[in-house]
């Protein structure tokens, strides 16, 4: 029996290194991946890092993008609730969720958004089927583009996850406008309505100023009144002081007090153009003589 050759070890040691080196694969982190025997996923879903299956081709590996992607849906015309056309543009962000059942039906990131953008139409139209243009142009804020963005995400989102292993995470309307047909009308609807709207701002404004204006005028005549009250009080408090002090005087020096209250009425009666005319025994002639 002859000795095997030593370049068959190295020929088979080569091929176990090789067969081992096919049996691991590795998973980058923006990635997830399945792993098919025969063209039949297996159960378990592998994430980033270095993983091992058995050798080509009894399994294979296959991966899928596991970051949030955007797809724009493109502009669409559709009927709204009033039979008025109107163009709507969406976007739409989404996740595999469940890559088996991923694997099983699309497979692809175009072949999903693709069935995205059927759902997309098929739900967009239903809802802006449901409302009146009054919901997308509406000049006192009655706009609902949120609202009804976040119903169709609503949707799609239940059909995508059940249907394709798919999770709508958002879904937002990012244009709105209108067909050039019925642009023109639309827009001086916009105008009358708007006009409607500033008639009624500056009506209530007028009732509100005047409102203000009677409010203002009353509290003024509340102030006066109580001013005046009140120097009414001051007053006679003044006047009763002044009657109590001339009668505190007079009590003390009848005289002096009779002849400082005529030379007070002499300062009021007398100025330097005046020219009296006096008999040699009057009074005032002997208090300005001093005699």
């Amino acid at each position: 029996m002859s000795a095997i050759p030593r370049p068959f070890y190295w020929l088979a040691g080569a091929a176990a290194a090789g067969l081992l080196l096919s049996a691991l694969y590795t998973v980058d982190e923006t990635q997830i991946a399945i792993v098919t025997r025969f063209g039949r996923p297996l159960p378990g879903v592998a994430g980033p890092g270095l993983h091992l299956e058995a050798p080509w081709p009894i399994d294979t590996v296959i991966r899928f993008d596991s970051r949030l992607l955007v797809f724009a849906s493109g502009p669409s015309e559709m009927l709204t609730a009033d039979k008025k056309n109107v163009v709507v543009d969406s976007f739409i962000c989404w996740r595999i969720a469940n890559p088996l059942l991923f694997a099983q039906t699309v497979r692809t990131r175009q072949e999903a958004e693709a069935r995205l953008l059927d759902f997309d139409a098929s739900e967009m139209g239903a809802a802006v089927g449901r409302e009146p243009m009054e919901s997308f142009i509406h000049a006192g804020g009655g706009v609902r583009l949120r609202a009804i963005g976040e119903s169709v995400g609503a949707a799609i989102g239940k059909l995508a996850a059940a249907s394709f292993g798919i999770q709508v995470v958002d879904l937002q309307i990012a244009g709105f406008n209108l067909p050039a047909q019925n642009r023109d009308s639309v827009i001086e609807r916009m105008r009358a309505e708007r006009g409607r709207i500033a008639t009624r701002y500056r009506s209530e404004g007028d009732e509100k100023a005047l409102e203000i204006q009677a409010q203002a005028a009353t509290e003024r005549e509340a102030v006066l009144s109580a001013a005046r009250s009140q120097a009414e009080s001051i007053r006679g408090k003044g006047e009763a002081d002044a009657l109590r002090i001339f009668a505190a005087a007079y009590a003390k020096d009848p005289d002096l007090y009779r002849f400082l209250r005529t030379l007070e009425s002499y300062e009021t009666v007398i100025d330097d153009k005046t020219t009296l005319f006096l008999q040699s025994d009057s009074k005032l002639l002997r208090a300005l003589d001093g005699k």
